[in-house]
């Protein structure tokens, strides 16, 4: 940096102290100091006053004020009727702005309620839909059902029928006793290559070698 351009900084920036820190002092004497000699006697004399020229002048500043009086009062009551006028004026662009949001909102609401309708009438038509596919596929289910217990139950009679008919008299008790003697065993085990053995006791299978 400079030098002149440093001494330039320093010196406003002492100038700026000084001023900030400076309290101006008015010197006076102390009360117990007497007054000066050439003072002592001294009597200030009256300004002389034109008789005429103060009359004039208190013609004049009479008329200034009651011009200035005037001109106040005047531009009082020109604001007074300024806001009179922008009130009601206000007050119209208030209720005209109103009654355009109440309309814009009537015509945003018939716009939603045409669509919400459209809408819920869609939904609606989806869900008898939804409804009929679910009675039509309960009932093809049924039916299927149906048919196959239908089959299960010809197919039952006609092995219960061959069976019967298989039976003679002389053999009847003996497949009495057979059906009570016979007994159904649902255990069954598992080995650890996954093969499954079937009953309460099953034997171990024997590998050739």
């Amino acid at each position: 940096m400079p030098m002149a351009l440093r001494s330039q900084i320093q010196n406003i920036l002492v100038n700026k102290f000084l001023k900030v820190n400076s309290v101006p002092v008015r010197y006076r004497k102390p009360k117990w100091v007497p007054l000066a000699k050439s003072k002592e006697f001294y009597v200030r004399k009256p300004t002389p006053i034109d008789p005429e020229e103060y009359s004039m002048l208190n013609f004049r500043y009479s008329q200034y004020r009651a011009e200035v009086k005037s001109i106040r009062q005047f531009l009082h009551e020109q604001l007074l009727n300024k806001q009179e006028n922008l009130s009601v004026q206000q007050v119209s662009d208030d209720a005209h702005d109103l009654m355009s949001m109440e309309e814009q909102v009537l015509e945003w609401n018939k716009k939603v309620s045409v669509t919400r309708n459209a809408r819920l009438a869609e939904e609606m038509k989806l869900e008898e839909e939804r409804i009929q596919q679910i009675e039509k596929e309960r009932a093809e289910r049924k039916l299927q059902k149906k048919i196959e217990a239908e089959k299960k139950l010809k197919k039952n009679i006609a092995m219960s029928s061959e069976f019967i008919t298989s039976i003679t008299a002389d053999k009847l008790d003996a497949e009495i006793e057979k059906l009570l003697d016979s007994r159904s065993d649902y255990n069954f085990a598992i080995t650890k290559s996954g093969e499954i053995l079937k009953g309460e006791f099953p034997q171990k299978p024997t590998t050739s070698k």
